[in-house]
């Protein structure tokens, strides 16, 4: 028998139907998720889902576009702590390694969007996404350069996704389990190597660059969620 969750307002019962979908659609295939699973998931019976989404494709569309924001979300919070842009993007780049096993549901339910990306509205919210996140660097990028600390030839775009891509092999070496080359040392190589092609020569450098301290600011080095 599910239990039943108890009665919540509207939008909050959409919300906590997506956040216990995420973890249905990250742990097995798209095509195997049936909307019983998804309304036991959410306690909930299966006409109860339907009268928050449409079906299963409509809250796979919306855990998808619930995802992005969200990440956004600590990007942002954690640039607010730095005057550097380039620190700022180190920083977000640490958080996102110290907290690749707590965020793994997200991570496995991207690649899963991927491999249903031939759906035209499953690859416009990733997309939206996306392109989101990529903004989101660029812009960043942009400031620096505004600043004088990133170069000015630097292709701000093309940059970012290089920064995407390099969350995403983390993310999938994470999940092939290759913890020997992922380890936080070879990470914060990765990091520094990156931040070195963007910085301008002739700018100041971070502290951190010189002596090998992370710019986190937390007790343990290690950011909490």
């Amino acid at each position: 028998m599910v239990q039943r969750a108890r009665r919540l307002p509207a939008d909050k019962r959409r919300r906590q139907i997506i956040e216990s979908a995420r973890g249905v659609f990250a742990s097995q295939s798209y095509a195997k998720v049936g909307t019983a699973d998804l309304a036991k998931a959410a306690g909930i019976s299966e006409p109860g889902l339907y009268r928050h989404f449409t079906g299963k494709k409509d809250l796979f569309l919306a855990t998808i576009r619930a995802t992005g924001p969200r990440l956004l979300k600590i990007w942002e919070e954690i640039s607010c702590d730095y005057e550097d842009p380039i620190e700022s993007l180190w920083a977000i780049g640490v958080y996102y390694y110290d907290h690749l096993e707590s965020h793994s549901a997200n991570m496995k339910l991207q690649f899963r969007a991927l491999s249903e990306a031939d759906d035209p509205d499953i690859r416009e919210a990733l997309r939206d996404n996306f392109e989101a996140f990529v903004d989101f660097v660029a812009d960043t990028l942009d400031e620096g350069k505004a600043r004088g600390v990133v170069r000015s030839e630097v292709d701000s775009r093309l940059i970012a996704w290089q920064f995407l891509g390099i969350g995403m092999t983390m993310d999938l070496m994470h999940m092939l389990e290759f913890k020997d080359e992922v380890d936080r040392t070879r990470a914060d190589l990765w990091g520094r190597i990156y931040l070195e092609t963007v910085r301008k020569r002739d700018g100041a450098r971070p502290s951190y660059v010189n002596t090998g301290a992370s710019p986190m600011r937390t007790p343990e080095g290690v950011g909490g969620m």
